[in-house]
């Protein structure tokens, strides 16, 4: 019985695997770079007057639409010139109207031989005066008028406020800041690529973005012409086509480019490929046996892997499962 028992264990195991034929095909290299979303309208909005707020029309989050007013600076002292202002041209006119009118009688006494010339001068330059006057006036209401439209500011465009930085009731110097508008439909995707990649892109009409787990397609606007000399890669910016999905300014995104493209490379599933001594190698049967091959791994397509070896041929019957437990010379059962 000890003898039949070493007998049986001195046979060659016979292994129980599954093979795939090596193929002849075309290896695209791509490589993932890390981008960044950012809004390409955005404002920091400052008051274009001095003064004290007095009504504020918006807060953080709020979406305003373009033109609408988002707050109020305090007016009165203005809006007392403006009627003073007002007043005066009123007063002007009336004065100038009279002028006028006794301008056109001297006009005729002066035909007539009736006045002097020195008297019609005085009347004509007075009119000019007031003419001018009158003139200044207009000017200095149509002055007033638009700095007291700035006690009023608005929105530049359509967005969202993500930062509030006034209170009613604050005093604002003219050019403070006081909010932040960002436009979400105009987001912009910034990456940093080596020279080699940048004729890929440049290639690619409609270059796809992954962010999150989402893939949209965007449009080129162009290099940056700006490179960085320490990394030597260059500033490129795409622009998201529209889309109804909302995202943050700064959020991580990510775009796969490609390199180049080799052809009659080897491929083979990537479940052939497995770790011996540190190293890459496949089994594939001949005849009937296990032959433990190294292999190079020049790069990945899909589930394929693409191998360069001088002991691999198209046609190969490689083994994609069971190669764990093989060993070298190892008899196979497909």
């Amino acid at each position: 019985m000890k003898q039949l028992l070493l007998l049986l264990l001195s046979l060659p195991l016979c292994a129980l695997v599954v093979t795939q034929k090596i193929e002849e095909g075309t290896l695209t290299q791509q490589q993932t770079f890390n981008a960044t979303v950012s809004f390409n309208e955005k404002a920091r909005l400052a008051s274009e007057s001095d003064g004290i707020i007095t009504d504020i029309y918006f807060d953080e989050g709020d979406y305003v639409k373009r033109g609408s007013p988002l707050l109020q600076i305090d007016s009165q002292i203005l809006n007392a010139k403006i009627e003073a202002t007002e007043a005066s041209i009123e007063e002007v006119k009336f004065s100038l109207e009279k002028v006028k009118l006794d301008f056109k009688r001297y006009e005729t006494l002066l035909k007539q031989e009736s006045v002097s010339r020195q008297q019609y001068d005085e009347f004509y330059f007075q009119k000019k005066q007031l003419e001018q006057k009158l003139l200044s006036l207009e000017s200095s209401l149509k002055a007033q008028h638009i700095e007291r439209s700035k006690k009023k500011l608005r929105a530049p465009f359509n967005g969202y406020i993500s930062q509030r930085n006034v209170q009613i009731g604050e005093w604002v110097k003219e050019g403070s800041q006081v909010a932040l508008l960002v436009n979400p439909d105009k987001v912009d995707i910034l990456v940093h690529l080596p020279s080699g990649y940048l004729p890929s892109i440049f290639n690619n009409k409609t270059p796809m973005v992954l962010i999150g787990d989402k893939t949209y397609p965007a449009k080129l606007i162009g290099p940056l012409l700006s490179g960085d000399e320490k990394t030597r890669t260059f500033p490129l910016k795409l622009r998201l086509l529209p889309t109804e999905d909302r995202f943050f300014e700064g959020m991580q995104a990510r775009i796969s480019l490609q390199k180049s493209t080799q052809q009659n490379v080897l491929l083979l599933s990537r479940d052939a490929i497995i770790k011996r001594f540190g190293k890459d190698v496949v089994f594939i049967v001949k005849e009937n046996k296990a032959a433990m091959i190294p292999v190079q791994i020049i790069g990945f397509e899909g589930n394929k892997v693409a191998v360069s070896s001088s002991e691999l041929q198209i046609g190969d019957d490689v083994i994609i499962k069971g190669n764990e437990r093989i060993r070298p010379d190892q008899e196979i059962s497909q």
